[in-house]
Order: structure tokens, then C-alpha cells, then sequence
């Protein structure tokens, strides 16, 4: 059962329309705009750069300006051009921004596997990315940067180094640096790299593998050195100063987070219950999940499929390495909760991971392409349920009335 390309493009343009319009409806219905604490810090620098201030910015007194240093650079020059080159405002120019990210991210997906790339990019639709791309966040970017990482480190390890895959590499784990501090994690995967190399006695590419580790590792430093010396801090305050949970509550707060990213469509939220549409959701994912695996097992045998998928292995891969980083840091230093922010590059490279798995798996089989398609169905669903519901219904009230 082929289908052709042609046709697989038109599908996946058509998601990634609908996807946008509900992006772009959610921002407009929503009091805030989707607009956070951080947002607004990032529009603020943007703007201040727009204004030719640089990145200097008011401080919290309004008595003067200081260094932006408390987060990287990186996401508010990307809303700064495109606010230099459109007439819009910093606002819209993030949101634009983050569309513009959502639609690279779908390119990319498409070469990686263009004949099913609308059900790969059928995992925009889940809740956390549609949060993430509907708020000003620097996730954005770093979410398609991760993407590309995974892809060229599946690219090398299987057909090798070239000169523009390693300058690629270190432009790439830069940039996510440059989007998040977290970002730094990223060279850990080139660092890896280098031991592969080492051990497959191919030393020439392990060296240059550390070469380009020992210039992220200088970059990152000079970064974090001119923070110091222009605000007095690294990453913009003392990390270490509050207080963090106790042990158990570290420990639930986890278990919490990263089982609300195992959920496609609703989040689990203890102030919110009960919630009837959330017990119904985690009923129709586990039945979903039953299908696809009970369908699949009669002909394939999905462990043995994934020793040969080398870029799902490395997608899981760099998800729990980011995974443990972000984990690891949170459990000393008091910043956000582990939520689905900062859980969003664990889940986006999980389920990019395991739908490309499934939609490798050859087509000879016509319940196989069952499962497919109702993986796509089951991510549309998730679109659909989390349009604003309420502003809806208020709406079609507001019209019979």
C-alpha cells in the first residue's frame, strides 16, 4: 500500500496550516497572549535592541539598565530580526517566530521520512508542543535544534564525518546553548561521539569530534565570562541561593512531570479533579497504545526494528540525556518546577522517536498502516481537544442568545 509523495506533501502542508490557524487562535482568545515572566523578559530585550540600547535592560527598580544575562541571547535576536524585517511588533514577530520554528521543524521531518512526514509532524499536535509553540518561550528554538541534532548525529554515526556535518554539529550544539545554558548538555552527545570513534578505531573523526568539543567548551566559556564581567553573575543571579524541596517532594514533583509527558492530550493537574475529560483521554491513549502494539507484535518485533532505526535510537537517546541534565541541575538549584516546559525536549525527541519507529516499519502488512494511521488520528484528536474549548462554547452560546 504506497502512497505517493505528492500526496504526502499536501497532507503534511495541510497539518502544518491547521496547526498554525489553532496556534494563532489560541494566542488571540488568551487574556495573557501567552505571555509568561520569561516572555516577557524576552520581548523586552528585543525590543530594547530595536530601540538601540543593545542588551541592556531596565532593571527591576526602573532606576537604571543591566546586562541581559539572566537567560542567553539567542531566542530575543531571533524575534529582534524578525521584527526588523516585518511590520510587526516584537509580540507578534515571536509568535510569527515560533511558526516559522514549527515549520522548519516540519521540513526537517519530511527528510527525514517524507512519505509518512505528516505523521511524524502529527506530534506538534500534542498539548505540550501546542503550549510551547503558543507561548513566547525560548523551547521553540531549541526544540528544532534538538531535532537537527539528532538527525545529524543518526547521519554520522552511520555513514560517518564530513568537514560540513562536524561544522554543523558545533553550530548546532552552539545555538542550543546560545537558546538555553541547559543547551550545554548538547556537547556532552559530541563528547560521546568521540569515544565512539575512539573505540571503532577511526581516530581521525574522534579527533576532530574533540576538537569541536574543546571549542564549544571555549565558546560556552567566553560566553558565560563576558556575563560575569558586564552583571556580575555567570547566568544573571545565584542559582544556588534558594532553597530547594525535600527529597520526596523533589522526587513526586518528577514522577508527576514525567508522567504528564507520557500524556498526549490533557495534563494531570491535582487542583483540577475531577476531570472527566483527562480520565477519558488516558483511557482512549491506553486504548490506542493496545491497538498498536497488539496489531504490530503479530509482525514485527519492535526491539529488533530498533537496533536498526539508528535515528530513533538516537532521539531516545539525547531525550533522556537532557532528561537526566535538566533533572540533575533542578535537584540543587530552585529554578522552574519540572512541568511540561521544562520537560518538553524529553517528550518531543520521546514521541518523535517512537512514531518514527512505527512509521519505518515496512507497509507489506495493511493492519501496520492501520496503526499508522491511527496514531495520526489520535494526534489530530489531541489538536482538536485543545482548542479553547471555553472560549468556544461562550461563543456559540453568546450567538443563540
Amino acid at each position: 500500500m504506497k502512497r505517493g509523495r505528492g500526496n504526502s506533501d499536501l497532507l503534511l502542508l495541510f497539518l502544518f496550516t491547521i496547526v498554525a490557524i489553532v496556534i494563532v487562535f489560541r494566542v488571540n482568545v488568551e487574556a495573557t497572549g501567552y505571555l509568561s515572566p520569561d516572555s516577557v523578559a524576552y520581548l523586552g530585550l528585543a525590543q530594547n535592541i530595536t530601540d538601540g540600547h543593545g542588551f541592556y535592560i531596565l532593571n527591576e527598580e526602573g532606576t537604571g539598565r543591566s546586562y541581559f544575562s539572566t537567560w542567553p541571547v539567542g531566542y530575543p535576536v531571533l524575534i529582534y530580526f524578525v521584527s526588523a524585517v516585518t511590520p510587526l511588533s516584537v509580540f507578534w514577530s515571536s509568535k510569527l517566530l515560533n511558526l516559522l520554528l514549527a515549520g522548519l521543524g516540519f521540513l526537517l521531518l519530511r527528510h527525514i521520512n517524507r512519505n509518512y512526514s505528516f505523521i511524524l509532524a502529527s506530534v506538534y499536535c500534542s498539548y505540550t508542543l501546542l503550549e510551547v509553540y503558543s507561548f513566547t518561550w525560548s523551547e521553540a528554538p531549541f526544540l528544532l535544534g534538538l531535532l537537527y541534532l539528532c538527525h545529524l548525529t543518526g547521519k554520522i554515526l552511520q555513514l560517518g564525518s564530513n568537514r560540513k556535518d562536524i561544522v554543523f554539529l558545533l553550530l548546532t550544539c552552539f545555538s542550543l546553548f546560545l537558546m538555553r545554558y541547559i543547551g550545554a548538555f548538547s556537547f556532552s552527545v559530541t563528547a560521546l561521539l568521540a569515544c565512539y570513534f575512539f573505540y571503532q578505531r577511526k581516530r581521525g573523526t574522534a579527533v576532530k569530534l574533540l576538537f569541536v568539543l574543546f571549542l564549544l567548551g571555549a565558546l560556552a566559556g567566553l560566553y558565560l565570562l563576558m556575563n560575569y564581567h558586564l552583571s556580575g553573575y555567570a547566568t544573571g543571579f545565584d542559582r544556588l541561593e534558594a532553597e530547594t524541596e525535600s527529597g520526596g517532594a523533589f522526587l513526586g514533583m518528577m514522577a508527576e512531570g514525567v508522567l504528564n509527558e507520557l500524556l498526549i492530550i490533557r495534563k494531570f493537574r491535582m487542583g483540577n479533579q475531577p476531570d472527566y475529560l483527562l480520565y477519558f483521554t488516558v483511557l482512549l491513549q491506553l486504548a490506542t497504545m493496545i491497538f498498536i502494539i497488539a496489531k504490530v507484535r503479530k509482525h514485527h518485533h519492535l526491539l529488533e526494528q530498533l537496533k536498526t532505526n539508528s535515528f530513533s535510537l538516537v532521539c531516545f537517546f539525547v531525550a533522556l540525556l537532557y532528561l537526566a541534565a535538566v533533572v540533575f541541575l533542578r535537584s540543587f538549584s530552585h529554578f522552574d518546577d519540572l512541568d511540561y516546559r521544562l520537560l518538553a525536549p524529553f517528550s518531543f525527541l520521546f514521541w518523535i522517536g517512537l512514531v518514527h519507529l512505527l512509521i519505518s516499519l515496512p507497509d507489506s502488512v495493511k493492519s501496520t498502516v492501520h496503526t499508522k494511521y491511527a496514531v495520526f488520528a489520535f494526534f489530530i484528536l489531541s489538536l482538536l481537544l485543545n482548542l479553547p474549548k471555553q472560549y468556544i462554547l461562550a461563543s456559540i452560546r453568546y450567538l443563540f442568545t
